[in-house]
């Protein structure tokens, strides 16, 4: 072999070591980008029922008062509130289980919670790392 040839084969193997390396490359950057937008998907979602589940409690208190002032005994007022309770907390897990649920399985890192507590301080890690 002369030194062409033996140059050419050198330039080949760094020519398909370069396309191999650029392509497994890139298939890192995409999946690290998948997994930020997962991230963020469940971040929003969890900030998203955050606030319904802020405005369900003051929509409850205002609820309260108006049976207060209604004249409603307070055993009624009591099983009216625990219903409501009940409700709320059936929605929070269920919110959660949706979640968890419709979360790609890929992705399962981002969705370290089982219940609602959990997501919450989730969310809060996840809004105290956005804020630095």
């Amino acid at each position: 072999m002369d030194l062409n040839t033996i140059q050419l084969m050198i330039l080949a193997c760094v020519y398909f070591f370069g396309v191999f390396s650029c392509r497994y490359a890139s298939r890192l950057f995409e999946i690290s980008h998948a997994a930020r937008l997962v991230e963020k998907a469940v971040y929003r979602s969890l900030l998203i029922c955050s606030v319904i589940h802020e405005d369900v409690v003051f929509l409850k208190e205002i609820k309260l008062k108006q049976l207060k002032e209604t004249g409603y005994e307070r055993n009624q007022i009591k099983k009216f509130m625990e219903m409501d309770e009940q409700i709320t907390n059936n929605w929070k897990e269920s919110v959660v289980q949706n979640i968890l649920i419709n979360s790609p399985p890929e992705f399962s890192f981002v969705t370290k919670f089982t219940n609602w507590k959990e997501a919450m301080s989730q969310l809060n890690e996840m809004h105290r790392r956005k804020k630095g």
